[in-house]
């Protein structure tokens, strides 16, 4: 068993008609039977997912398809108004479909029998109080360490006390400052850092005020966060490599990095690139309070032939069963509470040196406060973490680009 995200899924290969079926299908072409189709990434779901839902739903004839750019292509069909699927497991910027929140059905019946983290619910509300999508996959952040590294350097090894000693920021830069001077690093890259910094209190650029979103990317939060993360990418306390790529492996690989601050389904490329270091690595919480952030939604399409079937489909995958496999199979961390406490999960984890790295994650994503997202989040948050980057290799003043970035982004 292992917490881990594998990445690399293998996409279907499917004719693009097949790719775009139909809502519903033709039952008169399987005797009446209802007809589903599943539309979801690969990495989001279980791997044995037709079995899992050829067993749920004998009655039910369900397609699953992968679609990788499964945003793009829902905005597509909900265009044209074809192609639609019945359900949808989704990710990205779900505020973004707000706007159209007509084309989905109301899971709020489900909502109220879910068993999924407050904020994670939350986040699929709309403003007018709309369910439109069910989590099936969250994001605790951790600081994960190599607790043999740590020691050498002074710091105690085991988790609780690691978080008792490397509390804040500032203890964190402490921290960071000594693992330079051995020639190593516990910060990968400013922007997984300030990212973790903005959500601890709940803020990603906008307020909502009266049910509208309201810019709020002028924010003591923010500028904090961004002059004191670029101050470490400056300063080279960073080995300024961006997570998922060929640097950042290669990092890790070298011992060069010995911690970083990161959502949960980080493990898996840290198992992978990390797996000379099996048994020396930990996971703790983040510096200066719980932090967490969305992964995957489910939702139901109004243009179903069957509502009452997709929403039924809708509540299995949103539910404790499905999140078990997705996480026993992928590391697919669960929105449901009830698999965090389930003895079949909850064990020791052999690449953590026997610790139970989903009850730490479980209590980091009970404890963390929703983080508010508006449609132009991803937008503002993305030209920050570019910012960042340009940052890291120039002598520019952090306080003046945050000045620039604010003005450039005052009117979204």
């Amino acid at each position: 068993m292992r917490l881990s995200r594998m990445l690399a899924a293998g996409t279907a290969a499917l004719a693009a008609a097949g790719a775009l079926a139909g809502c519903g299908g033709d039952d008169q072409a399987s005797g009446g039977q209802v007809e589903l189709t599943l539309w979801a990434r690969s990495n989001s779901v279980p791997d044995d997912v037709q079995q899992l839902l050829d067993q749920q739903f004998p009655d039910y004839d369900i397609t699953f398809q992968d679609i990788p750019d499964i945003e793009d292509k829902l905005r597509a069909a909900i265009r044209s108004q074809s192609g639609l699927p019945d359900v949808v497991v989704m990710g990205g910027n779900l505020p973004s479909f707000f706007t159209v929140s007509d084309q989905f059905l109301d899971l709020a019946d489900e909502a109220a029998d879910s068993d999924a983290i407050d904020w994670a619910l939350e986040l699929g509300q709309t403003p007018d109080g709309k369910q439109l999508t069910l989590p099936t996959d969250i994001g605790p952040w951790g600081f994960f360490y190599n607790a043999e590294a740590l020691e050498a350097l002074g710091y105690p090894s085991e988790p609780e006390a690691v978080a008792e000693q490397v509390n804040s920021w500032e203890a964190y830069r402490e921290l960071a400052e000594a693992a330079a001077a051995a020639g190593q690093y516990v910060c990968d890259h400013a922007g997984q850092n300030y990212q973790a910094r903005l959500g601890q209190h709940g803020y990603a650029y906008f307020e909502q005020q009266d049910g509208e979103a309201v810019n709020a990317v002028d924010s003591p939060i923010s500028r904090e966060a961004f002059v004191e993360s670029a101050a470490l990418a400056q300063d080279g306390l960073c080995t300024n490599t961006e997570p998922y790529t060929p640097e950042w492996n290669a990092a890790m690989t070298q011992d060069d990095i010995v911690g970083f601050v990161g959502p949960a389904w980080e493990d898996g490329i840290l198992q992978s690139a990390g797996e000379q270091q099996a048994g020396s690595w930990r996971v703790t919480t983040v510096p200066g309070g719980p932090v967490a952030t969305g992964g995957s939604y489910v939702a139901a399409l109004a243009a179903s032939d069957h509502p009452d079937e997709a929403r039924e489909l809708a509540a299995y995958i949103g539910g404790a069963e499905f999140q078990k496999a997705g996480y026993l199979d992928k590391g697919l961390f669960p929105a449901s509470t009830g698999v965090h406490s389930d003895p079949d999960v909850a064990t020791p984890q052999e690449f953590y040196g026997g610790q139970d790295t989903l009850g730490v994650l479980a209590q980091t994503a009970t404890d963390a406060p929703l983080v508010y997202q508006a449609p132009n989040s991803g937008t503002i948050a993305a030209a920050f973490f570019v910012a960042l980057n340009d940052l890291a290799s120039s002598n520019n003043d952090p306080a003046e680009v945050y000045e620039s970035l604010v003005e450039a982004n005052a009117e979204l």
